[in-house]
Order: structure tokens, then sequence, then C-alpha cells
């Protein structure tokens, strides 16, 4: 098998922003997060647990199917809960939900006007902040000049149990500065046609500073008036690990979604190869075809574990999902 090599995507208008005051002290500093999501409530409640316990001020959750039920049980006094019904959309532009990606967007703009926090991050209800220490710390540090700061991505492989145990998590070929041969090395059939070694998006999530005015935050860039805001900083050791595909059940069940509207989705530019590596391999092979590709690329079999180690490729952390959401929701029933 044998795949173009990807367009490059057109450059946007750019500019850069300067924030006025700022906090530089650690222990007043507030961060949190934005999400709009559509999951059942045992996914929901890691994802508030693991952001609350890790230090998150706020979060505002806008569930994309409407559900009082989940707002009640996972009642929190730093969590707030958005219904996207008919109601709440009524005000807004009908092209702000046609999508799945422009809900989302539209969602994250309107908690960024409304927040009082000091930094807002963007992220879906499978992505968890990885840090070596508390964020505040990191964000306390970030230049004044720095408008955001960007999380690197770290895709999560499918393992025993990584909600409870050691979950290993991959790093793009480019984070780790490796060359396309040591991806060969550790995916010989598919690393020379999935050029970060990622079946999700390799561009990493942001967290802005709030404050600023005429601003859309989008999934993976922060814009003002049109124009991409350019003055980041990158957060070396602060990592968005992302459970796009943590078990076959779960690749399997978003597989169509995800072909046409989603991550595997061919874009018009033409730089989505991973679009024609999988179809390739559903008109030649089928489900067996799709299962090997996830086999190699996914699975975190002990050689590519230590593939990953040698190069520099490999975060292992330790999420503890079930344990959190017993300390944050003690309410019995909300546990995988």
């Amino acid at each position: 098998m044998r795949w173009g090599k990807p367009d490059k995507a057109p450059e946007r208008a750019k500019t850069t922003l300067i924030a006025k005051d700022i906090v530089t002290d650690p222990t007043a500093l507030r961060w949190g997060t934005v999400s709009t999501i559509k999951a059942p409530v045992h996914q929901i409640a890691r994802f508030i647990a693991y952001h609350l316990e890790a230090g998150a001020a706020q979060m505002d959750i806008f569930l994309d199917v409407p559900d009082a039920e989940i707002a009640q049980q996972l009642a929190h006094p730093r969590v707030r809960f958005h219904q996207c019904d008919d109601a709440f959309w009524a005000d807004k532009p009908d092209k702000a939900r046609e999508s799945h990606q422009l809900r989302q967007a539209s969602n994250a703009t309107q908690a960024y006007k409304a927040s009082d926090l000091d930094w807002l991050a963007h992220i879906d209800v499978d992505e968890y902040i990885l840090t070596d220490q508390p964020l505040a710390q990191h964000l306390a540090a970030v230049p004044a000049d720095m408008a955001f700061a960007r999380m690197q991505p770290v895709e999560l492989m499918a393992s025993d149990d990584p909600w409870s145990g050691p979950a290993y998590f991959k790093r793009t070929r480019k984070a780790a500065k490796r060359k396309t041969a040591d991806l060969i090395e550790i995916y010989p059939t598919f690393g020379a046609y999935v050029p970060e070694g990622f079946i999700s998006y390799t561009g990493g999530k942001n967290i802005v500073r709030t404050g600023f005015r005429r601003i859309r935050l989008g999934i993976h860039a922060m814009m003002q008036a049109g124009f991409k805001v350019s003055n980041g900083a990158v957060l070396d050791t602060v990592h968005v690990g992302h459970a796009h595909a943590p078990d076959w059940d779960t690749f399997q069940r978003h597989f169509d979604f995800r072909m046409t509207h989603g991550s595997y989705r061919k874009k018009t530019n033409g730089n989505m190869i991973l679009n024609d590596v999988l179809q390739v391999l559903i008109e030649e092979e089928g489900d067996t075809g799709l299962r090997r590709f996830y086999d190699e690329m996914c699975t975190a079999t002990p050689e590519r574990v230590g593939l990953l180690r040698k190069h520099d490729m490999l975060v292992t952390a330790s999420l503890d999902l079930d344990e959190k959401v017993a300390r944050v929701f003690p309410a019995p029933g909300l546990t995988a």
C-alpha cells in the first residue's frame, strides 16, 4: 500500500494580544475548563472529578444532548451545566449549531465572554490535563506577553486498565524530535503513512488568558476579530492526554462518524492521509484490516511501550479516575 504526502494547510492572518493585568501568584491564580459533551454520566463524572482534583476553579459543561438528570447527579459548586436545548440556541445564529465543531466553538466562546477566571482551557470529555506539578504554577510562570499556553497532545494507548492502573500515552514524532525511520521501527506496517504516529489530532490544545475582547475560542485556536492569535507559549511538561480510542470497542463505535465528520475525515485541502489509509484497509480487508491497524497503532504492548520509551515518545501517568469520582461524587452508581 502507498499513499501520497499531505499538502500544507494555508496560513491564516495572525495577530498578537497583550494582557494588561495578569496573576503571577499561583496560589491566587484561577483556571478552569469549558467543554461541549455528549457522553454517559460515568464518563462525565470521571472528567469532572479529575479536573476538580487537579485544581480547576470552575468547569462549564455544555450538554449537547440536554439531560437534566446528569446535571442533578453531578451537581457541584464548581461546575456549571448548560442544557443545549432549542431555547438555548434560540438567540444564536443558525450556523452556530450546524456541526459538532461549530457548537463546540460557539459554546466555548460564550463561556469565555462570561468567565471570571484567569485562564480557560477548551477541552473534550475524553481529554485529561497531565502535569508534573499543579497547573497554576505553570500558568503563573507564563511570560506576560503570551496570550495563551499550548498543551502538547499525547494519545492514550489501549491497556488492561488505564483508568486505575498505569496509563501509557504516546507523544508525536515532532514533539520528541524523532525521524520517520523511528516511527517505522515502532509501527512497522503503518508508521510511514501516519506521519506523527497519532490517529487523532496532533496540534495540541490551548489554555488561554481571559479578559480580551472580540475573542472566538475554537477547538485548537484562539481568534480575535477573525485573526488567529499567535503569541503563545508552549508548556513543555504539560500535556493534554487524549483518550481517543482507549479500546477496540470505542474505536469501532465512533469509526463511521469520525470518517465522515470527525478526526479521520478527508479535508478539502487533501492533508488527511489517515483517511486514505483507513479507506484502503476497509476496501481490501474490512474489519480484519482495521483491527490490524488498531492493534499496531493503539495498543500498549510491552514491546511497543519499550520502543516508545527508547525514542522519548512515552508519557506515563496515573489517572485514578474511579478513586477521584468516589471522593468528588460519593453517591453510588457513577463509576463504570
